[in-house]
């Protein structure tokens, strides 16, 4: 199940119930079969079953299958009827049928009715029970049986939507980080230039106005703008080349916490230090798109951050559990990140391994640092 996505997993779990259903429906039916009733029962028996059955898999299925939230009134009504009337006609035999349609349609409603639902169901299938003059252990046994019965599908029935909740706050995380990312980068670039940019226009504006009068003061306001000019681009490069390097520390840290909100336990090595701007930018960006990728690609509890270190290159080596079915595919993010590295001269691949994705980087440390 860890491996399946919500639309499969919902395929899945409805064909659980629908089993369940039917297993239930031909105990009862071979139950009641073996008093030997006269054949137009048994055929009423089987063509009630087969509506119980069909209206019950119309429940599930698009209440599972599309995870969809719209109430089947008119099917549960069918069923239910049908059970009753299996019941009333047969006898105790068909006394777990009720709770059938009771559990898928808990699947089905909401609010309200999801609860009081199936309590009307258990409450009349004890007071039929009792007029049936059943033993009060066989109506406690067949109440038992029945509130087992309910929990269990609808448990399988909401799984499904809890699932398809998680998938969605996963994809959003994702999408969160790329934004909190980009707002940073943004940040920090506005300190850098937002000063010196409005110095500049201010000695410009007063440049200009000392054309007429006073050429020298004018000359002089224009070898300032140049210094100033010069200054924000040395500056601007020694922050870009700080931020990534001493980003990667911090990359990790924000692609740790991002992964635990969504339940991931990270366990990462110390950031390897003096790396040139190059590697730290190209080993921060397999983080970041390693932990894109968990939480779009997998249903992960785990994930192992390994830096190696070796002669002329680092090697980075993200290892998540739970990975979705065909989830060594590699996909827009990690195509883009394979040719990113390869223009530093760095190795991208991807594999399972022991039930694990694991994503590896190799970048070669003798890359020119970038001046400052």
């Amino acid at each position: 199940m860890d491996r399946w996505n919500p639309g499969t997993l919902g395929r899945v779990v409805a064909l659980l119930i629908l089993g369940t259903v039917v297993a239930f429906t031909l105990e009862a039916f071979f139950l009641w079969l073996s008093t030997h009733p006269p054949v137009v029962d048994v055929l009423f028996a089987v063509l009630a079953g087969a509506g119980v059955l069909v209206s019950t898999g119309r429940v599930v299925w698009a209440a599972v299958r599309r995870s969809a939230s719209r109430e089947h009134l008119v099917d549960v009504a069918i069923g239910t009827s049908l059970t009753y009337a299996l019941l009333l006609a047969f006898g105790p035999a068909w006394l777990a049928l009720p709770s059938l349609v009771a559990g898928a349609a808990v699947i089905s409603f909401a609010g309200l009715k999801r609860w009081i639902f199936p309590l009307a169901v258990l409450a009349t299938t004890t007071g039929i029970a009792f007029l049936m003059q059943l033993p009060a252990f066989a109506v406690a046994e067949v109440m038992l049986r029945s509130v087992v019965t309910i929990v269990v599908l609808a448990g399988m029935g909401l799984l499904v939507t809890y699932a398809s909740e998680v998938h969605a706050n996963r994809d959003e995380l994702a999408r969160m980080a790329v934004v909190e990312e980009r707002l940073r980068f943004a940040r920090d670039l506005h300190d850098v230039l937002g000063r010196g940019l409005s110095v500049v226009r201010l000695k410009a504006e007063l440049g200009v106005r000392l054309l007429d009068t006073d050429k020298d003061a004018a000359r002089d306001q224009l070898v300032q703008i140049a210094e100033l000019a010069g200054g924000s681009v040395t500056e601007l490069r020694r922050v870009i080349a700080g931020y990534r390097q001493a980003g990667l520390a911090e990359e990790l840290r924000g692609t740790s916490s991002i992964l635990s909100l969504a339940g991931v336990r990270v366990v990462a090595d110390p950031v390897p230090e003096g790396l040139p701007a190059p590697v730290a930018e190209a080993i921060g960006a397999t983080i970041r798109e390693g932990g894109t990728n968990i939480l779009r690609h997998s249903a992960a509890e785990n994930c192992r951050v390994e830096f190696v270190r070796e002669r002329g290159a680092l090697t980075v080596r993200i290892r998540n559990d739970r990975p979705h079915a065909g989830g060594v595919r590699a996909g827009h993010g990690l195509t883009g990140l394979a040719e990113r590295l390869a223009a530093v001269r760095g190795t991208l691949e991807h594999a399972e391994a022991g039930g694990d994705f694991v994503l590896t980087a190799r970048v070669p440390l003798d890359l020119p640092r970038k001046s400052s």
